[in-house]
């Protein structure tokens, strides 16, 4: 009986013994975890608390600012800007996002929808004292110090102005189409959306200060040298303002939307006065190859080397007429030439679509063509020299301040900004619909993107969400998160891109990026030889690679062996950051810059397996663990057309060949217009060029296509 009491006692000091130990274990355990955890948090507080410092001194000096116009304005109107300490009704008062106030987008879209609200909210856009209601971020005062806003006219007054600038535009567009007939519309529209957005035009008289060199970009230099001389008349303005005595009308010149259409005119080519040959020319189609004859008689693609054969043959018979056609020469007989013949000549994808122009491939082989004849002789490579480009300080300035998104870019979208509200809607109930989304955010998290009333609330808000994202200046990445946190999820983002472009990106990229992928690989593979070192290895090292998964592998090496094709490093669309790493610890860690990233987690490019994005230095989404590369890149390709961000110029080409090859968006253009380059011969810098169809990527279709006949024959 001692016995078994002794060992029951020696039991239960092993067990104490035990106990203490595992208690000890688990308090230092639990130490290193609070200390681990409790620096990134401190670090956190730090970051906020110097935030919210920064936005207390910018709520000062507007608070200030506000003030300093108000008072002003209120002296101009014979009368001070009062500060009322009043509680203010719903009577008047226009719906506004919280600290937003005064954003030129919301703004201009309810003056835009006054006309259109119906007569039961005349009663308060006819008041004739409109009271804003500015939030108090300084403290936590009950009394909020309240501003009484300058008197706003009346909607008929609004109504009359806006008419006033559509007349002024109309009335330019009309005088510079009488001057210039064979001006195409969207040259015309491009033109005016630079004069007022880069070179500064801000009324009617301040065309007159234009010069030659603001227009150099956009047309011939007699075309321009006309139109700065009608500028410059002084009858123009007098006709345009409708007043003898010479004074002038402050009437706005404004941009012209992308959802407003220029009246149909028939299509007028433009030939340069020693270009006058191309009207009189006229293609040899009898001496065309057999194998070409046959080919359009069916309606089948020109195949390699009967084109090359007909090349010569109309370059040939161009340069009986002129010895050294220009390029806008060439460009007339390939359009001809496609015109007669679209499915032998033109540029058309494998699914049909029309590439660009339809005709820059054809050019570009016909300039090469003159080119390679002319090069031993002299005489017909020598044109009049150019004359240099003198840029006013000015220019230079605004064209350096412009910021990225600040640009009018619809390009390749067709429902860029809607023009009115959807039926049934006012802007009180598009506000009121905001605010719901962004608490059912606030309360569900990312994963509300998913329920049927959020896919409804963020389809008939679209077109408010359009009017903030196209404003000039535009707002950052954090204000358009705030108000519309559901576009930086996967499912908001891309159904958004489908009502802006009509495109299902995650539909399209799963269907036939993995097969298409593939396709490039096998390109590449087999010529192996033929390519550069770079290349080679970056071949080497996908075979040589077994750890990631297949379709991943897959799609990450074939954007990367297009990147280094086009010779652009990796890290203009890719950062590589250690495995474990979260969005707090990339964005205290990383340099990250402001165009658009994809931040690839993982060892190598090849072996990453989860991603972020990141734009404007911060990171804005985060993959689902589930999800595959290709989700990862159309969220991260769609952030450029739903946030309007033009393609960076050292990543252009490869964004150009997604968004031609895969995601098949081909509008003329591209949405790259940077001024400035990269020689990939020299690495130094130069003037870049303004292109249809980049031809990098235009030379790798078609060599991809030229292969894949080959190899199938």
């Amino acid at each position: 009986m001692m016995d078994i009491m002794a060992n029951a006692v020696d039991f239960q000091t092993q067990l104490t013994s035990i106990m203490e130990m595992l208690a000890k274990t688990a308090i230092v355990e639990i130490g290193k975890l609070f200390e681990e955890n409790s620096s990134l948090l401190r670090s956190e507080i730090s970051r906020c608390t110097n935030q919210i410092e920064s936005l207390r001194q910018k709520c000062h000096f507007l608070e200030s600012e506000l003030q300093t116009a108000r008072r002003t304005a209120g002296k101009m109107n014979g009368t001070d800007a009062a500060l009322s300490h009043s509680g203010l009704t719903d009577t008047g008062h226009r719906p506004a996002i919280d600290n937003v106030f005064g954003k030129e987008w919301c703004l201009n879209l309810w003056k835009h929808e006054e006309s259109n609200v119906g007569q039961q909210e005349d009663q308060h856009l006819s008041s004739a004292v409109i009271i804003a209601e500015p939030v108090n971020l300084l403290d936590e005062e009950p009394d909020m110090v309240m501003i009484k806003e300058e008197t706003f006219e009346d909607s008929s007054s609004d109504k009359t102005e806006e008419d006033q600038n559509k007349s002024l535009r109309g009335a330019v567009q009309e005088e510079i189409k009488r001057i210039l007939p064979e001006l195409d519309l969207n040259t015309l529209q491009n033109m005016i959306n630079h004069l007022t957005f880069v070179v500064g035009v801000e009324k009617i008289e301040d065309l007159s200060l234009v010069e030659v060199t603001d227009l150099q970009d956009f047309l011939e230099p007699i075309q321009c040298r006309k139109l700065v001389k009608t500028f410059k008349q002084r009858d123009f303005f007098q006709e345009f303002n409708g007043q003898e005595d010479g004074t002038t009308n402050e009437i706005t010149l404004t941009p012209i939307s992308s959802t407003e259409s220029l009246p149909e005119q028939p299509f007028i080519s433009y030939y340069p006065a020693n270009s006058d040959w191309v009207r009189s020319f006229q293609v040899p189609w009898d001496r065309m190859p057999a194998a070409l004859v046959q080919a359009t008689s069916n309606g089948e693609r020109a195949r390699p080397g009967p084109r090359r054969e007909f090349v010569r043959i109309v370059v040939a018979a161009m340069q009986v007429l002129c010895p050294n056609p220009n390029l806008a020469a060439c460009g007339e007989v390939a359009r001809h030439i496609v015109s007669t013949y679209p499915q032998t000549f033109g540029d058309i994808s494998e699914e049909g679509e029309q590439l660009g122009n339809g005709f820059s491939c054809l050019q570009r082989q016909l300039k090469t063509r003159v080119e390679h004849v002319n090069r031993d002789i002299l005489e017909h490579r020598i044109r009049r020299p150019r004359r240099p480009t003198i840029k006013r300080s000015g220019h230079q300035d605004s064209s350096t301040m412009k910021k990225v998104r600040c640009k009018v870019d619809s390009y390749g979208c067709i429902n860029w900004q809607p023009s009115a509200i959807p039926d049934g809607e006012t802007p009180h109930s598009l506000e009121m619909k905001r605010k719901v989304a962004a608490e059912i955010f606030q309360s569900a998290g990312p994963r509300a993107a998913e329920l049927p009333n959020v896919d409804d609330l963020m389809q008939q808000t679209y077109v408010y969400q359009r009017h903030m994202i196209n404003s000039c200046p535009p707002p950052t990445i954090s204000e358009i998160e705030v108000h519309w946190p559901f576009l930086f999820t996967e499912r908001g983002l891309c159904r958004h891109f489908k009502t802006l472009t009509g495109i299902d990106i995650r539909s399209r990229f799963s269907e036939t990026f993995i097969s298409k992928a593939k396709r490039i690989l096998n390109y590449f593979h087999s010529q192996k030889l033929k390519w550069n070192g770079e290349i080679q290895s970056l071949l080497n090292e996908i075979d040589d690679d077994t750890t990631a998964s297949n379709n991943n592998k897959t799609a990450i090496s074939a954007i990367l062996l297009m990147m280094n094709y086009f010779k652009e490093k990796d890290n203009a669309l890719f950062i590589l950051a250690d495995e474990t790493s979260t969005k707090m610890s990339i964005e205290n860690e990383l340099t990250l810059p402001a165009t658009p990233r994809l931040i690839m987690l993982g060892d190598t490019l090849l072996t990453s397996s989860k991603w972020f994005i990141s734009i404007e230095g911060r990171v804005t989404h985060s993959i689902d663990n589930q999800m595959d590369f290709t989700a990862a890149l159309s969220v991260f390709f769609g952030c450029f057309y739903v946030f309007n961000i033009e393609y960076e110029e050292s990543a252009s080409a490869t964004l150009e060949l997604i968004q031609r090859f895969f995601v098949r968006i081909n509008p003329e253009g591209t949405k790259c217009t940077s001024k400035s380059g990269t020689s990939r011969r020299t690495g130094s810098a130069v003037q870049r060029k303004s292109q249809n169809f980049n031809p990098r990527v235009a030379t790798f279709l078609q060599r991809l296509s030229e292969f894949e006949w080959k190899t199938s024959n």
